[in-house]
């Protein structure tokens, strides 16, 4: 799996492209972003190819060292597949989910600016 990361002001947003599985999870765990309790970032998962349970528990893990509810991690471009196993788990549910990346990080903004 390959994953880049860009900053839009406060927000960072990471691209996953491949496979997120049980021998790429922990790569995930390693990415700063992800794990700054202060950081708001947008997941892209648009070429996400493939996730399995080993992959949606790294997001939720790390999702859960956030702060508390102010910050977070935001998903977008979910594709069927990967959104299959996010609403089979009911994983949906622990996050806020957007069509496109460029609301998220508007969102995620907002958000960020609310809590200053």
């Amino acid at each position: 799996m390959i994953i880049t990361e860009i900053s839009k002001g406060d927000v960072a947003i990471i691209a996953f492209n491949g496979t997120l599985d049980a021998s790429s999870a922990p790569e995930l765990r390693k990415n700063r972003a992800l794990n700054d309790p202060l950081q708001t970032v947008v997941v892209d998962l648009q070429k996400l190819d493939f996730i399995d349970s080993s992959g949606l528990g790294a997001i939720v893990g790390v999702a859960r060292l956030k702060d508390d509810r102010r910050f977070g991690i935001l998903l977008s471009c979910m594709n069927d597949r990967v959104r299959k196993v996010f609403e089979i788990t009911n994983a949906q549910k622990l996050f806020h989910i957007f069509d496109d990346t460029k609301a998220a990080v508007e969102y995620g903004a907002t958000r960020q600016s609310t809590c200053k």
